[in-house]
């Protein structure tokens, strides 16, 4: 299993909010045009799951 990456980042709250709400309400199909294929938008996908997480973990659950 390869290492996994850790991402820093200083947002002000109402970044951080709207960041949330975004990577919750982005759908396949917009991940999807901004990837090279399939593979790459389930990868994106689950990064974006993985942001999201971390967001909440912070308080930034998307409303």
């Amino acid at each position: 299993m390869k290492q996994p990456v850790v991402i820093t980042a200083e947002l002000t709250p109402e970044n951080a909010q709207a960041l949330a709400r975004f990577v919750k309400n982005i759908g396949h199909e917009g991940i999807r045009a901004c990837s090279r294929d399939d593979a790459e938008t389930f990868l994106v996908r689950d990064a974006l799951d993985s942001l999201r997480e971390a967001l909440d973990l912070a308080g930034y659950d998307p409303e």
